[in-house]
């Protein structure tokens, strides 16, 4: 059976499995559209007929590929000397953890 997203104001609000597009619209009343590869995440974005992940952080932005990355890189990693980063959206920087 299918899996739709429902839509409003692009934004998507859950998924539903049903036999069909208009069947999926009549039971939830919203805007329905099919997924199948990649699937859809409530509380994403549905844009342009590309389904987008939730965005993490607010001052995250989209690349080229669609996905949602931090405005600053990621801190360069040292083989010998390995830290962990977590994102820290008050100073807008990675902070090691």
């Amino acid at each position: 059976m299918p899996n739709f997203a429902i839509i409003e104001n692009n934004i998507i609000l859950n998924t539903i499995v049903a036999n069909s597009k208009a069947i999926a619209e009549e039971i939830t009343g919203k805007t329905c559209v099919e997924f199948t590869v990649e699937p859809a995440e409530p509380g994403g974005t549905y844009v342009n007929g590309v389904f987008l992940k939730k965005k993490p952080y607010a001052s995250w932005v989209l690349n080229e590929f669609n996905i949602w990355t931090a405005p600053v890189e990621y801190p360069e990693v040292d083989p010998d000397n390995f830290k962990f980063y977590n994102w820290d959206e008050a100073t807008i920087s990675w902070i090691e953890s």
